[in-house]
Formats: structure tokens, sequence, C-alpha cells
């Protein structure tokens, strides 16, 4: 087939059929919306910038010269007699690549060179001009949204796919690389090249290849292959995780670091993938990485981790507990980063509601003292995370484990975030109070401790609760309602008056600070 007819049955393949003037237009209007992007999705995709002993200045430098020489540039790449389309295709590689935050991909497409650098992707008797040509459609795929979508729309999938099986490194390299920008761009994207079977052939290049550069690129694009939700199914992601076993234990810290997160990622879904990782081994390892230097990249990861596995089944939380998982992550508890601690209290918090023996360990590791303190003077995100802790407790906990936190004095404190963070913590502390003062109604409580129902009164909780009684939230409200009924003899159906706005800021106190 000729290069016109080739170059024709691409473009006919591209579903928009945009003008460049309406593909400009369009792109202009997505913009803003692409500005407010969250870092945690830019960081999906990156730019490759210049081949080692090259020039980055001398790039920014290049880059606008050849950008006024790009409608010449397109007429002749167009040419299929061309000559010196190398040279004009590394020109095209030195405009997009510079260091500067808007590279001119809008420029690049609307030239209509992406279709003439993908079919150049064909030509295997010119590795080079491959490499050169992938690196281009590589920043392409970096760009937004549309910019990326303009890539797979041309059958860019399927030409990186194909060169997966290329002899040559570095064109072996940016294919994986091409394709880790475009997995990270939507779930549409990554199940698309996940249907052509693309993930074992992945996992192949792990294992056999040598060369550092390209196994970083492989693990951060599957990395990209197994994030957001819905998961891909276990069948296609099962195959991961032992290489992630061993590439957790790489000694390139940031190999470590992407094998760290792609297993967080699969650790998001079902209680399934939960015990694979289980099964695999893995988490006397991670549970390793915690004592590595401070600050460390693996901790973050690592901590996300066991917050799904201890959110999974009552047998994979005890796993964590026999591994020891709740002596190694105390130190995050209260550790200065806030991340650390809400991420170890969630942790807890999970362990909270699980069996009688779970909570001893929680107990016994010296948990309670330090998750009393967090909700008097943490910070707001934090101090509900604690109050989700302590809340399990009450509702799974047997009755010396009950007594063991009146005895602390814990009411005091829990009541007292009553109307200051939202109605789902004044429903979890509505329960537990409706449980102690149900325990001390029914004579099972230590008469050692103050009376439940007098502290309550005693340090104004009851008034917070008759404001809860006018909430917009009916099961907050019928709570609170049923509480006063019961045990102080009130007799309401419901507050016609709304409770006056008492949400904060994240992260702001907003307490009403009671004495007892």
């Amino acid at each position: 087939m000729s290069f016109e007819k080739k170059l024709e049955k691409r473009k006919n393949k591209f579903k928009t059929k945009l003008t460049r003037h309406d593909s400009t237009n369009k792109r202009k209007k997505l913009l803003f919306s692409i500005s407010k992007k969250k870092k945690q999705d830019l960081i999906r995709k990156k730019r490759n910038i210049t081949r080692s002993g090259e020039n980055t200045e001398e790039y920014n430098y290049l880059s606008d010269q050849i950008l006024e020489r790009l409608p010449e540039i397109s007429s002749q790449l167009s040419d299929p007699n061309c000559t010196n389309k190398l040279e004009l295709v590394r020109d095209l590689r030195i405009m997009i690549s510079g260091d500067g935050e808007d590279p001119p991909i809008d420029e690049l497409i609307d030239s209509m060179c992406v279709a003439y650098l993908l079919e150049f992707l064909e030509d295997d008797n010119d590795p080079e001009l491959q490499f050169e040509s992938a690196w281009v459609l590589t920043n392409v795929a970096s760009g937004n949204s549309l910019q990326t979508q303009f890539l797979v729309d041309f059958q860019g999938i399927p030409a990186f796919i194909r060169l997966l099986s290329s002899p040559n490194e570095n064109v072996l390299d940016q294919s994986i690389w091409a394709l880790g920008n475009i997995a990270g761009d939507c779930i549409a994207y990554r199940d698309e090249i996940l249907d052509y079977g693309v993930f074992p052939k992945l996992l192949e290049i792990v294992q056999t290849v040598k060369q550092k550069s390209i196994i970083k690129n492989t693990i951060w694009t599957i990395s990209n292959l197994v994030r957001r939700n819905p998961l891909p199914p276990l069948k296609i992601t099962q195959e991961a995780f032992p290489i992630f076993y061993t590439l957790i234990q790489d000694s390139d810290s940031e190999i470590q670091k992407n094998a760290f997160w792609g297993l967080n990622y699969l650790s998001t879904g079902e209680y399934e993938n939960i015990q694979v990782i289980i099964e695999s081994k893995i988490l006397p390892i991670l549970l390793n990485s915690l004592e590595t230097q401070e600050l460390n990249d693996l901790i973050a990861p690592s901590l996300q981790i066991f917050v799904n596995i201890t959110s999974g089944q009552e047998h994979q939380t005890q796993t964590f507990i026999n591994e020891g998982g709740i002596a190694r992550v105390k130190p995050y508890f209260t550790h200065r980063l806030r991340k650390y601690r809400k991420e170890t209290c969630s942790i807890i918090s999970n362990i909270c509601a699980g069996t009688h023996s779970q909570i001893d360990a929680v107990i016994d590791n010296g948990y309670i003292d330090p998750m009393i303190e967090m909700i008097k003077n943490d910070q707001r995100s934090i101090k509900k995370e604690a109050c989700f802790a302590l809340t399990n407790i009450v509702e799974c906990g047997n009755l010396k484990q009950l007594n063991l936190l009146l005895s602390k004095q814990m009411l005091v404190p829990l009541c007292n975030l009553l109307n200051t963070i939202d109605d789902e913590v004044n429903h979890l502390i509505l329960t537990a109070i409706e449980k102690l003062l149900e325990l001390e109604m029914n004579t099972k409580y230590d008469k050692n401790n103050a009376p439940i129902s007098q502290i309550i009164e005693n340090i104004g909780a009851k008034d917070q609760i008759e404001l809860i009684t006018a909430s917009n939230t009916p099961n907050t409200s019928q709570k609170a309602v049923s509480i006063l009924n019961k045990f102080y003899n009130y007799e309401i159906e419901n507050n016609s008056e709304l409770v006056e706005d008492y949400s904060t800021d994240e992260d702001s106190d907003g307490l009403i600070n009671y004495e007892f």
C-alpha cells in the first residue's frame, strides 16, 4: 500500500472528523477545566525532555525557530519521497521537548504531523526514525485529555502496542512510556490498552529486560494500568503481583516507589485482591519498609495498603495483626505529618471494628490514650478518624473494653465533638451514647465510673443532642429524639427548626469545650 493510501486510511479512522479550526477551538474551550486538574491526576503522565548529553537550554532556544518552520516541515513530511525524514522528525522532537510548561502540542496537532509520525512507527527498517517519532508522540500523550484523544483517535494505541515487540531497546522504552501516558489519561484508554492483552507482554519485559530505564517505565506504566476505579478484573491483574513482589525489593528507589503505589491501587479492589497480596507474602516486606529512613517515599503507599487490608475480611485483618502490624505502625500514629497520623488512625479504626481479640490488640499496644488525645487536640480530619475508632470500640467491644474506655473519661471529649464536624460524626457519637446508656440502664455498667446519663447532662451534651433533633438528616435527628425520649423522659416527635450550619473549614477546631 502506498504512503498516501496508508495515510488516508489512518485519517479515515479518526473518529471526531474535526477540521483544524474546529479542533483548535474545541481544545481552547477545555483549557479552563483542564487547568483545574489535581496534582494527583497530573502525575499519571510524564514528558520526555532530552537525550543523554543534549542541552535543555539549546532545546528551548531552537524550539521557537522550529515552530516557525512547522508548516514547511509538515509539507515535507507529507511527501512520500522525502529523504530527510529523520532530520525533520528530530526537529519536531526538539520543538516539543523543551522544559517549558506549555509545549506546542496543539500546534503540532494542527499541522497534521501526528499522522505522519504514526506512519513512521511502522518502518521497522529504520529504528532511529521509529524512536524519534515515538518520542514526539509520547510527549503528545503527556498533554491534556483532548490532545491525548487526538493521538488515540489516530490509532496510536495499536501502533505502540505493536512496538512492544521491537528488538530496539530505545523504541521499546519509548513505546512503553507512551502507553503509560495514554493509560494515565482515563479509564476508557486504560481498558482499551488492556483489551489488546498488553499486560502479559509488559510483565515479560520486566522479567527479561536488564536496562533500568525500561524497567522504570514499565512498572510506572503497569501502575497506570491498575489505577483508577473500577479496577481491571483480577483475572487480568493477578499476573502483576509476582512482579510487584520482586520490584518492591529492588535497589532502585524509583522502581520501588512505583511498585508500592501499584500494589496500593490493586489493594483498593475486592477482598480477592487483598487476599492475593496476603498470599504473595508481600505484607512482611511492606511492614519492613516502615522502618527505613524517615519520610521515605514508601511510607505513604504502605500505610494506604494497610488501610485497605484492615478494611477487608476478619481473617485478612488478623493476618495484619499476626505480622505485628499494630505495633509496627504505631510510630506513625503520633507522627508530625498529618497524612501519616490520619492513615494510621484509619488502620486502627478498621481493626476496632473487628473481633474482641482484635480490639484487645489495639488496647494492649497502648492506642487508647493517644486516641483520646487526638479527639481533644488534633486537626479536624484526624479528630473524625479517631471518633470512628472509639465509636467502633463502643459498637463492637465487650463489657470490659467499654468500661475501660469510660474509666479513661472518653465520653467527655467524644461529646465535645457534637455539632462541630458533620452529621456523620454526630450520628456515630449518638449511636455510641445510646449503647452506653443502654449499658447503664441494664445495670452492666461499672459503678466505679460516674453515671453516664449524669455526665452527658453535666457537660452540656444533652443540650447539643436537643439541637441535633432539628438536623436535616433524618437518621441523625431521629436518633437524637430517641435518646432524649428514652433516657431523659422527653416526649417529642421531632423539632421543626433546622439546626444552624455548624460546618467548619478542614482542620479548624470548631470545638465547644465543656468541662467535667
